[in-house]
C-alpha cells in the first residue's frame, strides 16, 4: 500500500499524516512500545468545514488499531479536537476521549478494534483537527499499528 502526503478524498474523508492509495485516511502509524512514538500525540492534519457542499456540522472519527502485546499489558487512546478561525492558530484542544484503555491483553497475543465517535460541530471554528494519543505499557516489546479517519457530514447545503 503506497502512502503520500496529507490530501482531500473527495471532499469528505479528510487525512492527518498519510493516506493509502486505495482510499484509506488516517493517521498511519506503527508505534513500539517505550520507543518512538509511543505516548506522543499525534497532531491531525487542518480541515477546512467550509468546501463546495456547504459548511459541514459533524463528523464521524474512527481509530483502527492492530496490537501485538505481551500478558496483562494494555494500549491506550486518547482523542482530542482543536478549532481554529484561520488554519493557523489553534485554540486549546477539547477532549473527545481522555486515555482510555481498548485492550488488556489476556495471554500473549493479537488484538484489533475500532474506536468510534460522533462529534458535532455546530458553534465550531472554520478549520478544525483531531489529535490521537496511542499509549502501550509494555515497554520496548509490544507494538500496535493504528489509523485515524474523520469523514465530515451534515453540511448545511445539498450537492448538486
Amino acid at each position: 500500500m503506497a502512502l503520500h502526503p496529507m490530501s482531500d478524498l473527495g471532499g469528505n474523508v479528510k487525512c492527518f499524516d498519510a493516506c493509502s492509495a486505495e482510499g484509506a485516511a488516517g493517521i498511519a502509524s506503527l508505534v513500539t512500545a517505550g520507543g518512538t512514538g509511543d505516548a506522543t500525540k499525534r497532531t491531525g492534519q487542518s480541515i477546512n468545514r467550509i468546501s463546495g457542499e456547504g459548511m459541514a456540522h459533524s463528523a464521524v472519527l474512527t481509530t483502527h488499531y492492530v496490537a501485538t502485546q505481551a500478558d496483562a499489558e494494555t494500549l491506550t487512546l486518547a482523542h482530542e479536537l482543536q478549532e481554529s478561525a484561520d488554519g493557523s492558530t489553534w485554540d486549546t484542544a477539547e477532549v473527545i476521549e481522555a486515555a482510555t484503555t481498548y485492550v488488556t491483553q489476556s495471554g500473549a497475543g493479537t488484538s484489533r478494534g475500532v474506536a468510534q465517535f460522533s462529534v458535532s460541530l455546530k458553534n465550531r471554528k472554520q478549520y478544525i483537527r483531531f489529535n490521537v494519543t496511542p499509549n502501550l505499557s509494555k515497554a520496548n516489546t509490544d507494538t500496535m499499528a493504528f489509523a485515524t479517519v474523520a469523514v465530515l457530514a451534515g453540511y448545511d447545503v445539498l450537492p448538486q
